[in-house]
């Protein structure tokens, strides 16, 4: 339990100077570094059922796609008003 904190506490370092370093290229490179050691960590590290139990938890309060289909509106533009509308294809 103390390697996997050890490694949360570097995974954290590593996205903090991810996140305040100037050149992008190292920035970067940092982050990559946080999230390969966070896999790790949640990998191997025993702590991966809590995460895993968690996420699913939020994913089952997420709202379902069919709540959403009812506020979208189908509109037909003008034909003359094709500069305005947000159709693809021409009409003809």
């Amino acid at each position: 339990m103390g390697v996997s904190l050890l490694l949360m506490a570097l995974t954290g370092v590593f996205w903090f100077l991810g996140m305040r370093n100037a050149d992008e290229v190292i920035g970067i490179l940092e982050k990559l570094m946080a999230a390969v050691l966070l896999v790790l960590t949640l990998s191997f590290g025993g702590m991966h059922q809590a995460v895993c139990i968690g996420l699913l938890l939020v994913a089952l309060s997420l709202p379902k796609a069919s709540s959403f289909a009812s506020t979208r509106t189908t509109s037909r533009g003008d034909v003359r008003g094709d500069a305005n509308s947000d159709e693809l294809f021409l009409k003809f």
